[in-house]
């Protein structure tokens, strides 16, 4: 048990032990300290990066305020580190450093939370409020020090999946935020802002973070509808996605990453002709930035791109837009956005819900389009996709 002591600028903290998950070879510390020195250590903003996860209202975790206040042992709180910076926390832990390794462990915010930010949220309120938790009272952590994005899918996707009612939502809402700053430095000029950075689109490349979430979750899914009415029918989808191994879902991640770039690509070109001097359709940055757009192109993209041949349709699909729109003068209408809009506005509001009919006449063209290999222009599949 090794102990590093607490100052003002560092909190108090006690190794119980180490151990290697041999699933994933991820190194993992296991720690315990005190609530007030777990607050320090994550710091005032330790909900910056969950962009999703506002404080929930609960019934249940109104109790769990109760039984903090008088003094419950809470379940086991999982940290992480960002990819990038923690190898050498991985070296001290290797070469027995233990007192290095306690040291950079107790620097203050630089832990990210996976799971545990619910309590988090009701230990720093009750803080905040002046109350004060029990002498002796104290909070188990683990450290997850791990490097590969892969590991972390997996720990905090499956294993997360398997330990408590979780929705697939939560888990790439934690997903995303964990990995913002590794998709940001991949794909240049990407700009992925959390709920509290959130502003009006003004650029290309510049999404809300539980946007891209959206879209991911519908490239998985190979639908525009991720959240079905029919709870069992969700649950089996969901089951059947996280059912896949590290490997599988590392590789969904990274197909999404690639088609993020081009849909990036196509981002400047139309950002750039719908410059707002067409006054009678949308901008560029306020429609390739909506959530039915982004949903419905990487689900029509998951849905149709199943074999290796339709990969390379979508490719040329792609590349062909790509052409177009680069060769387009700005004020120029090549994406057909008045037939699309005057679709939409004959959607029978009576008989049908306007998000849902949009987001399907989209997907049916998007998927089209890549079907025809980009030959087909997206101004007639608005038309003829329309029912």
């Amino acid at each position: 048990m090794t102990v590093c002591e607490g100052t003002e600028a560092m909190p108090t903290l006690t190794i119980l032990g180490k151990a290697t998950d041999q699933r994933t070879a991820t190194r993992v510390v296991y720690a315990q300290l005190t609530v007030d020195d777990y607050l320090d250590l994550v710091g005032e903003n330790f909900d910056k990066f969950p962009i999703q996860r506002r404080r929930e209202k609960h019934r249940g975790y109104e109790r769990l305020k109760s039984d903090v206040i008088a003094g419950a042992l809470l379940p086991t709180i999982t940290l992480a580190y960002d990819p990038d910076t923690v190898a050498p926390l991985q070296g001290y832990f290797d070469n027995g450093q233990v007192a290095e390794l306690v040291t950079a462990l107790c620097e203050q915010g630089k832990a990210s939370i996976l799971d545990g930010l619910q309590r988090t949220y009701i230990l720093s309120e009750l803080r905040k409020a002046n109350v004060g938790f029990k002498q002796g009272q104290t909070l188990l952590v683990e450290f997850w020090l791990e490097e590969k994005p892969r590991n972390l899918i997996y720990r905090i996707i499956v294993l997360n999946a398997g330990q408590k009612p979780m929705s697939m939502r939560h888990q790439l809402e934690v997903l995303f935020s964990t990995f913002k700053t590794l998709l940001e430095r991949d794909i240049q000029g990407l700009d992925l802002l959390t709920e509290r950075e959130t502003s009006r689109r003004t650029r290309p490349r510049k999404y809300g973070l539980d946007r891209a979430v959206s879209a991911y979750h519908a490239f998985l899914l190979k639908s525009t509808e991720i959240q079905k009415e029919n709870v069992v029918a969700q649950r089996i989808v969901d089951e059947d996605i996280l059912s896949g191994d590290e490997d599988a879902l590392n590789r969904s991640l990274n197909e999404f990453k690639r088609y993020l770039k081009d849909y990036c690509e196509l981002d400047d070109q139309i950002c750039r002709i719908y410059d707002g001097t067409q006054t009678e359709i949308p901008t560029g940055a306020d429609w390739f930035g909506r959530e039915n757009v982004m949903v419905a192109f990487f689900a029509a993209i998951s849905e149709f791109a199943s074999r290796p041949d339709r990969t390379d349709r979508v490719g040329q699909a792609l590349s062909r837009l790509k052409s177009i729109l680069s060769a387009t003068a700005v004020g120029e209408d090549p994406l057909r956005l008045d037939v699309l809009q005057t679709v939409t506005q004959g959607i029978d509001t009576k008989k049908i819900n306007v998000g849902y009919a949009t987001r399907k006449l989209l997907f049916n063209s998007f998927k089209e389009f890549f079907r025809e290999a980009g030959e087909k222009g997206l101004g007639d599949l608005w038309a003829s996709e329309a029912e």
